[in-house]
């Protein structure tokens, strides 16, 4: 009877799984915030003192862009460090970036409100999530209201009819179901997610995807200049994330108070101008007239309706 062999068993030679690497540290770097300023004087002093704890531990490079304000604001941006750029008039949100944006070579541009405060470390880490991921050409941060609230940043590309019931229900019906579709409402806004676009409050860009699609379009004097940006970003292939981890205070309104008539027509001419754009190569633009139309009975609308509300404010006082 043959013996058996027994030999030993084999040793299980697969090598353990290898603990995933963890991410390069961010190495210090030069970001170029661009803050462009119209009647901006009360707000400037803190926007600006809440950079550089923002942005630690990166370089700050300040460019202030004045829109021909009547206030000391150019003065006050001079006192605190910046470079100021002075326009000789009102040119609109859109070329006040691309003005200060040319003023300097950083490979970040972080565009901002005046009347925006940034926590601690909230520039730090715009910088590093976009810099894990070389697509990502535009990050917009948590921005929060004076009382706390979120204001609904990171959002989609609003087809006709969501845009449309959107702008008709969201003043009565907050909550409606094409209000929360365009607010993408139903993402974890607990992680960083891919959006279709951030709001032009607060977006820190690539300088070399700005570069790219030509900067900020300067057609548009306020309004949908954000959501046109980061649309030419998507179609050129990159990728426009919002970050909950960093947050940003916002006062909002600071520029258009004084002006609310124009504020009324601006929106408006911007809404029908992004429609243009988006809808540019499809049959959808042959909608063009009928869109129009809307947009003047709304805008007609809202200026009833600011008028209104100023008389009642002026019998208030």
């Amino acid at each position: 009877m043959p013996r058996r062999s027994h030999q030993p068993p084999v040793a299980d030679t697969q090598a353990p799984p290898t603990p995933p690497t963890p991410p390069a540290p961010t190495l210090p770097t030069t970001v170029a915030v661009v803050l462009v300023t119209y009647e901006s004087a009360e707000h400037l002093p803190a926007c600006v003192a809440s950079l550089p704890p923002a942005a630690a531990p990166h370089d700050v490079e300040l460019v202030v862009v004045d829109n021909a304000s009547r206030d000391d604001s150019v003065g006050i941006a001079r006192s605190l460090g910046a470079k100021v750029v002075e326009n000789p008039r009102n040119l609109g949100y859109s070329e006040g970036v691309n003005r200060g944006a040319a003023e300097t070579a950083a490979p970040w541009l972080l565009v901002a409100n005046p009347d925006t405060l940034l926590a601690p470390g909230s520039l730090a880490r715009l910088i590093e999530t976009a810099s894990a991921d070389p697509r990502i050409a535009c990050i917009g941060p948590r921005l929060r209201n004076l009382d706390g609230s979120d204001y609904p940043t990171g959002r989609r590309f609003p087809s006709l009819l969501v845009g449309g019931l959107h702008a008709l229900l969201a003043p009565v019906w907050p909550g409606n179901p094409a209000t929360r579709r365009y607010h993408l409402a139903s993402i974890d806004r607990t992680v960083p997610a891919k959006v279709d676009w951030v709001s032009g409050a607060c977006m820190l860009l690539r300088r070399s995807a700005f570069d790219e699609v030509g900067g900020f379009d300067s057609a548009y004097f306020m309004y949908f200049e954000d959501m046109d940006l980061c649309l030419l970003l998507a179609r050129g292939g990159w990728k426009v994330v919002f970050e909950p981890r960093a947050i940003v205070d916002h006062v909002g309104g600071g520029s258009t108070r004084a002006a609310p008539y124009r504020k009324v027509l601006n929106h408006h001419r911007s809404t029908l101008r992004f429609y243009r754009r988006r809808y540019a190569h499809d049959p959808r633009l042959a909608l063009v007239p009928l869109v129009a139309a809307a947009l003047l009975v709304r805008a007609v609308l809202s200026v009833a309706r600011t008028a209104l509300e100023r008389r009642r404010a002026a019998r208030g006082r």
